[in-house]
């Protein structure tokens, strides 16, 4: 059944939904946009619209990016308060999401509301999919902790390997069937796009950015009363030519505009594109914890270090930590402090020689390997070396075991 759920349902849904999605803007254009209701109840789809909106927007792209760049996501999430300031930014644009969905719902619920009498039955379908998709990734913000962290190492190999034909969901479903629930429901909305308004997505107007101006003029004066439909039209002025002056300065507007946002979109576009091609790597540097003569055979103890990439003005949070252990006169060892469920720092017991997750139970033996509870794989480690009588090791934005 887990087979089914992701590794054949992402298929059929991605199938329908571009194949479904064509076969509608080609064979009923009209109904390919989001049939807004706005003139219905401006008001109202305000406080709703605007949540939603801006919300679901940037949430997404906070899904997207580390799927896309995993090793600048590493790079970023390394750090224990990056990570927190990340996680609570998500949750608070989750409940914006919350408010807005809820909005968009109670709008329609009154018998009388014109809202109501243009919702159709797809549409209750979306919207129900849609609250339960951000309830429920509010929920595990708020109870599976540091899903950014955790995400990279769980959803981002499984919906790689969907794209790159190679599906393998051996990372996902050892997960809670909560978190389970909020990725396949995600592909549910993906199979409802071309089934609803939602289509309107991909109905982006580019043509509006070469289409001559239109122009609009009163067929009245607004400051007068209102006068009969014959008088109107009889009274319409007739439409005032524009100022050759006026024409040029707007077309140096449009130019200048499309310049300027084709430099902005070189400069973002090109090193995302580096990264995703593989071109730029992600550094790694090897830092130094302290002479080796500082460490005790046999105990193991927590070190800090800058990232790799440290920004000027990062100040503490460009710090990182390891549990490293002496175990002979020149073997070291550095485990990730980052537990392989979620993400959770874990602490080291030196009377027990276990590591212990203080968020959900896991525990680990002094090698790193898992000896109970629900992370999946061992601790991940760090190279580490011996140079010179000084201890370094090699840092990278968030090392992932792949044992």
């Amino acid at each position: 059944m887990q087979d089914f759920f992701f590794i054949a349902f992402p298929y059929i849904a991605l199938t329908l939904a571009v194949c479904v999605g064509l076969y509608r803007y080609f064979s009923h254009r009209f109904t390919y946009s989001s049939l807004s209701s706005q003139l219905l109840e401006k008001r109202q789809l305000f406080w709703g619209s605007v949540p939603w909106h801006y919300g679901i927007t940037l949430i997404l792209i906070a899904h997207l990016l580390p799927w896309i760049f995993p090793g600048a996501a590493r790079t970023v999430l390394g750090n224990q308060t990056r990570l927190a300031v990340l996680e609570l930014t998500g949750i608070a644009l989750g409940v914006y999401c919350v408010f807005g969905i809820a909005a968009l719902i109670a709008r329609r619920l009154p018998n009388d509301s014109p809202a109501r009498a243009v919702t159709s039955p797809m549409d209750w379908i979306l919207l129900l999919v849609l609250a339960y998709q951000v309830l429920s990734g509010v929920g595990i913000a708020l109870f599976e902790r540091w899903g950014a962290a955790w995400y990279l190492s769980t959803a981002v190999p499984w919906l790689r390997s969907l794209v790159s034909l190679h599906p393998d969901a051996a990372t996902v479903t050892g997960l809670p069937v909560f978190i389970q629930s909020h990725f396949i429901s995600g592909f549910v909305v993906i199979l409802l796009f071309p089934f609803t308004r939602l289509v309107h997505v991909f109905a982006i107007p580019f043509e509006y950015l070469w289409r001559p101006y239109q122009v609009v003029i009163w067929n009245r004066d607004p400051q007068l009363p209102q006068l009969p439909v014959l008088h109107q039209i009889a009274a319409s002025p007739r439409p005032i030519p524009l100022n050759p002056a006026e024409v040029q300065r707007r077309q140096l507007l449009t130019r200048l505009g499309i310049l300027v946002g084709g430099i902005s979109a070189a400069i973002v576009g090109i090193p995302s594109l580096a990264f995703l091609l593989g071109l730029r790597k992600v550094p790694e540097v090897w830092r130094t914890l302290g002479a080796a003569d500082s460490f005790q055979i046999g105990h193991t103890v927590e070190v800090s270090f800058l990232d790799p990439t440290p920004l000027p003005w990062s100040g503490v949070t460009a710090k990182t930590a390891a549990w490293l252990r002496r175990e002979g006169p020149d073997q070291f060892v550095a485990f990730s402090i980052n537990c392989t469920h979620l993400g959770c720092p874990v602490r080291w017991l030196p009377n027990a020689n276990l590591f212990m997750c203080p968020c959900h139970g896991g525990v680990f033996y002094k090698d790193g390997t898992v000896a109970s509870g629900p992370p999946p794989k061992p601790l991940a480690t760090y190279p580490v070396r011996l140079r010179d009588g000084m201890v370094e090791i090699l840092t990278t934005p968030l090392p992932i075991t792949t044992v």
